[in-house]
């Protein structure tokens, strides 16, 4: 036994991610923009998710390392890119640990009143902290519990709703228009869901931590994509077909207030509680794989090399893991909302994603022995079309999350000079991207 993750545990990591608590509580304000047409919203909403795993399946099997998007970039574009995508991985990580812990406290006021915001956010991080101290191959175990307890109880919802509106007992409603706000509407929702899919390249941060990474890692990311897309129209499918439209948009909790429409309240329960291991699964994950970005790039010398140290015990980058866990808890208390937290994630994860694209595009230039030798090889015309409209839609989307969150663009600024300038004085040109596995461990 080596200890590392294999592929239940590369997609327990991805469902965790990209099944967020959002499901549970958001679907309301989405059916409200476009009615009964949610279910095609949700499916055109993967399609620039699509795109972005058609190259990250490829360049995850031909650099099976840790720290994907700072080893992508370096090797095939440059050193400074390297680290702005790792830089910005890291920008989507405090993001989403300071999101998900203020969307907990909103999730449990809906059963709690009257709870204390600021100690209960820190304190759920601090929880994750403890678990990811005790190593990745811990922390993946209680992911792949928690995120088998969440789809689960999703299944149920969608299976028994299903059964509800075929039997006897459910009386059939007007749901209106199917386009409630015309293809505007149904191309907002759209714009909306694909922030539910932003996380399907990242599991190849924790590329080197995956048995036989060059085959598991492109099957994590296309199982856990598809599983997620099915997972989410079922259910958009099953509260727009039991509850009406303009009643459903009240809902806030979207799916546990449904499924006690035709569920047993213990049932109910079990999916209230898939709500919350919805938001501890993404929470988890993302204390999981980011640390991992920040040791490789310490390894490699382009930060300190402070990042690399590790727990004699347990294998933790603690250090990462402490700068992850520290720094939201120092926003939140700063006061920062969560529309903010949620749009540094979605920008961090797209302008990553967008350098991702511009690195696969050199695949056939630069790693074409790679190429040739990857267990999965996508044809090249194929490839360099989604690398493409990848790269488009990135950029699309992350214009319009800045728009919501424009504090966020001047952060996402001040970043990218930052790094420019830090790339100039540490020279990081003379890092050699000729040998592209350099500092890579391929061995399964």
């Amino acid at each position: 036994m080596d200890g590392k993750i294999g592929l239940i545990g590369a997609i327990s990591t991805l469902i965790g991610i990209m099944v967020g608590a959002a499901i549970f509580i958001l679907l309301g304000p989405l059916a409200a923009q476009t009615g009964p047409s949610l279910t095609l919203a949700f499916l055109l909403g993967a399609i620039p998710a699509l795109f972005g795993s058609v190259y990250y399946m490829q360049l995850g099997s031909i650099f099976p390392s840790s720290g994907g998007s700072y080893i992508f970039a370096s090797r095939l574009l440059n050193p400074t890119l390297g680290i702005l995508a790792g830089f910005f991985m890291v920008f989507a990580g405090v993001g989403a640990v300071g999101m998900l812990a203020l969307g907990f406290i909103n999730y449990l006021s809906f059963y709690f009143t009257n709870i204390p915001v600021i100690p209960i956010a820190l304190l759920t991080i601090l929880f994750f902290f403890f678990i990811n101290f005790l190593g990745i191959r811990f922390a993946n175990k209680l992911q792949v519990f928690m995120v088998g307890w969440m789809v689960l109880a999703l299944l149920i919802f969608i299976i028994f709703g299903f059964l509800h509106q075929q039997s006897a007992e459910f009386v059939a409603f007007d749901k209106g228009p199917f386009l409630r706000n015309g293809v505007s509407g149904l191309l907002m929702a759209a714009v909306l869901s694909f922030y539910s899919y932003a996380g399907y390249g990242i599991v190849t941060e924790i590329g080197g931590e995956i048995k036989n990474p060059q085959k598991n890692t492109p099957l994590a990311i296309i199982i856990s994509l598809v599983t997620v897309a099915l997972i989410y129209m079922g259910v958009s499918y099953i509260c727009t077909s039991i509850v009406p439209i303009d009643e459903f948009i009240g809902f806030s909790a979207s799916i546990p207030m449904t499924a006690s429409l035709f569920l047993p309240n213990w049932v109910v329960d079990l999916i209230a509680v898939g709500g919350f291991l919805a938001i501890f699964t993404t929470l988890n994950a993302i204390m999981l794989v980011i640390p991992q970005e920040l040791a490789v790039m310490g390894n490699e010398g382009v930060i300190s090399k402070l990042f690399t140290k590790k727990h004699q015990k347990f294998g933790t980058p603690y250090i990462s893991l402490v700068l992850l866990s520290v720094v939201p808890m120092i926003l939140i208390i700063s006061g920062i909302s969560e529309t903010v937290f949620a749009t540094m994630t979605i920008a961090g994860l797209l302008i990553s994603g967008l350098i991702m694209g511009f690195s696969a595009l050199k695949i056939f230039k630069k790693a074409s022995r790679e190429y040739e030798h990857a267990i999965i090889r996508i044809p090249k015309p194929l490839l360099i079309t989604f690398s493409i409209l990848g790269i488009i839609s990135s950029f699309l989307f992350t214009v319009l999350a800045i728009l919501d969150a424009p504090v966020v663009g001047g952060l996402a600024i001040v970043l990218i000079v930052f790094t420019m300038i830090y790339s100039r004085k540490k020279n990081l040109s003379i890092l050699s991207s000729t040998n592209l596995n350099d500092g890579i461990d391929i061995k399964n």
